[in-house]
């Protein structure tokens, strides 16, 4: 091999051995050069995909750590073009305000003569009706979408046909439009009692009660083997340890056992018409017995007479014509007062994850309160607003995605663009004008004295449906009355959606779960 084959190799190999020290020392920089790999972008070192020239899979070589400190301080230096698509926390608005230090800040309407109503809007959405019940010519009375449970409407739909100055949703309930505890309307016991709960009663002078009720019956018969019964409710679901309980036309066109016990129809006169085990249709005027098998009235017979007899407990409740009921109680002869337990509430009733609740009150002084607050707050916080007002008494009514108000024909609650659920009940303060007491115009238990020939139904008596398609007029209001503006989904406060929470259970409620009461 000659002289000059062997200086071309030497030449040679000192390129490749430049080279490769090249390829050592700026590894990145040779791997680039062949559009192996991309440039390390300046918000951090990442692996790309490679070049279609690469025939095969070439990982990148490390970064060395003189690389990633420069990297490091070009990604401080240089501000985020898009904050939220690197995961940057949205400012947060500071905690809504406890209600109780709102009270000053309440801006008052007069809708009627002893009727004010009083709202704050901000981080919280408050709303009060102030009636005073000693000089205020209006009624407040319960009311129901129809003459049975099987029908629901939601609290605007309640107002309109009462015509009522305002209303708020009232007791819990099921979906089958079941109101769950006291019901009183026109001193008709629409439901009894359940647990014991609170209720809010109002008497025939306007005076109004608050406190836990209890209802029982005695059934006097002709019947020797079983003299007097004791009847535990009316209107109530059958529950574990139920004995005997009496339902009538407000419960449905039946009575259904689910499992076979027994039934006994008493007609309007008082006399025992049928005894069955597991469906039993209800005399109109009448109604059923229903108790277990080896019940009392397991003795009763065909014939038999029997008269029915209600007591309440307190006694000061023998002359409440209106109530309604809910639970627990907030506050007690001035103290607050949260008997979870004894009315078989959960504790977890009195967190925030309830972000609308209603609930009524009295003062010293016989005012009204029906009040609503929606947004971030414990039932403590409701309870400590109520006290503030200047109640004496207080309980919580159904809330969550139940709480309406309803003011002069308008929605004032959140609910008021959105979806408004439709509730068993409602408590609706009512121009005393426009009244009109259920005590005989419920037509299943009416028997008109003349012959149904010469029958023509009077005015008075006309089912309500038929002056309701003509709309109504309220009282004519003062010339400076206007609501206040909802706001809208843009300008929304924040803390609480608009819309109103879903909430997927057999109470339609604040309550529990599908087979159970709260």
């Amino acid at each position: 091999m000659s002289t000059e084959s062997f200086g071309g190799i030497a030449r040679l190999s000192r390129v490749a051995c430049a080279s490769l020290l090249s390829l050592i020392i700026g590894g990145n920089s040779f791997a680039m050069a062949f559009g192996i790999v991309a440039p390390v972008p300046v918000h951090g070192p990442r692996v790309h995909t490679i070049t279609a020239r690469a025939r095969h899979k070439v990982t990148a070589p490390a970064v060395n750590h003189f690389s990633r400190k420069i990297t490091r301080s070009v990604k401080l230096l240089t501000p985020r073009r898009n904050a939220k698509a690197h995961g940057a926390k949205a400012h947060k608005e500071p905690p809504a305000p406890p209600p109780q230090d709102l009270i000053g800040k309440l801006s008052t309407k007069t809708i009627a003569p002893g009727v004010e109503y009083k709202f704050f809007r901000g981080p919280l959405n408050i709303n009060v009706i102030d009636v005073n019940m000693s000089k205020a010519a209006v009624q407040v009375r319960p009311a129901l979408a129809g003459n049975s449970f099987n029908q629901l409407a939601d609290v605007k739909n309640h107002a309109r046909a009462t015509r009522a100055l305002a209303a708020v949703n009232a007791n819990y309930f099921k979906k089958d439009g079941t109101p769950l505890g006291t019901l009183i309307i026109d001193k008709e016991w629409v439901a009894g009692p359940l647990y014991d709960r609170v209720s809010l009663g109002i008497t025939n002078y306007g005076y109004v009660r608050i406190d836990r009720v209890n209802l029982f019956g005695t059934l006097d018969t002709s019947n020797p083997t079983a003299p007097s019964i004791w009847v535990n409710n009316i209107n109530q679901p059958r529950r574990h340890g139920s004995r005997l309980i009496l339902y009538t036309r407000r419960w449905g066109d039946a009575v259904r056992m689910p499992y076979a016990g027994c039934l006994v129809a008493v007609d309007r006169a008082g006399v025992v018409v049928d005894k069955r085990t597991t469906v039993m249709p209800v005399p109109a005027g009448g109604f059923v017995l229903s108790d277990t098998k080896s019940g009392q009235i397991s003795k009763l017979k065909a014939g038999d007479l029997v008269k029915l007899t209600w007591h309440t407990r307190p006694e000061a409740w023998a002359d409440v014509e209106q109530a309604v009921s809910g639970g627990p109680m907030l506050i007690k002869d001035g103290e607050l007062y949260l008997d979870l337990q004894a009315e078989n509430f959960r504790k977890a009733w009195t967190g925030r994850q309830i972000h609308a609740r209603t609930a009524a009150g009295v003062t010293a002084y016989n005012h009204l309160l029906l009040v609503t607050i929606e947004g971030s707050h414990t039932l403590w916080d409701f309870a400590k607003f109520l006290r503030k007002l200047g109640a004496v008494d207080a309980m919580n009514l159904d809330g969550g995605g139940s709480t309406t108000m309803v003011v002069a024909g308008q929605t004032v609650t959140k609910n008021a663009n959105t979806f408004q659920r439709r509730v068993a009940s409602s408590l609706a303060v009512i121009d005393a004008s426009n009244v009109r007491t259920t005590e005989r115009r419920n037509l299943d238990n009416y028997v008109p004295a003349c012959d149904l020939t010469e029958f023509c139904l009077p005015e008075t008596l006309r089912p309500l449906e038929e002056s309701v398609t003509n709309g109504y007029e309220l009282p004519e209001l003062p010339a400076d009355f206007a609501l206040p503006v909802q706001p809208t989904a843009e300008s929304a406060p924040s803390g609480e959606p608009l819309s109103a929470s879903p909430v997927s259970d057999n109470l339609v409620s604040e309550a529990g779960s599908v087979q159970s009461v709260p």
